[in-house]
């Protein structure tokens, strides 16, 4: 399946207090996405960390927004799974250090929890359950 047109898909921070926005887009796409939608007049320097190289890249920016861009595949769900999975957990790691949590073996619980929440939200998002 070929994504021609970007994808945009907002987890609102009810578990912790930031919104976490998955974008399958250009560099381009995803600042007019945050500066249209979302309100946020983004700086240079998140401009910049927005960009990506590889498959996927995660950033924090300074409002504790969580952006989580991921490059269009040819699968069936047009990402690679295992990317998603990858950026999920540094979303997890950035919002629970900026809330004050310690990744050790006493809050391991928490990460595992929260990374599973977010995978579950993501992938309802890119494959709907059959109803």
């Amino acid at each position: 399946m070929k994504i021609l047109k970007p994808r945009f898909y907002l987890i609102p921070g009810t578990i912790f207090p930031y919104d976490v926005l998955i974008a399958v887009s250009t560099h381009e796409e995803v600042i007019k996405y945050i500066e249209n939608n979302k309100k946020y007049k983004l700086n240079d320097e998140e401009k910049e960390k927005l960009a990506m190289d590889g498959n996927g890249r995660t950033v924090i920016l300074g409002g504790g927004q969580t952006i989580i861009r991921l490059k269009r595949q040819k699968t069936s769900l047009g990402i690679d799974v295992c990317d998603l999975v990858h950026e999920i957990e540094h979303a997890v790691y950035f919002i629970l250090e900026r809330i004050g949590v310690k990744h050790n073996i006493d809050s391991d619980e928490v990460f595992a929890y929260y990374q599973a929440y977010l995978m579950k939200e993501a992938m309802d998002f890119f494959d709907p359950p059959k109803k």
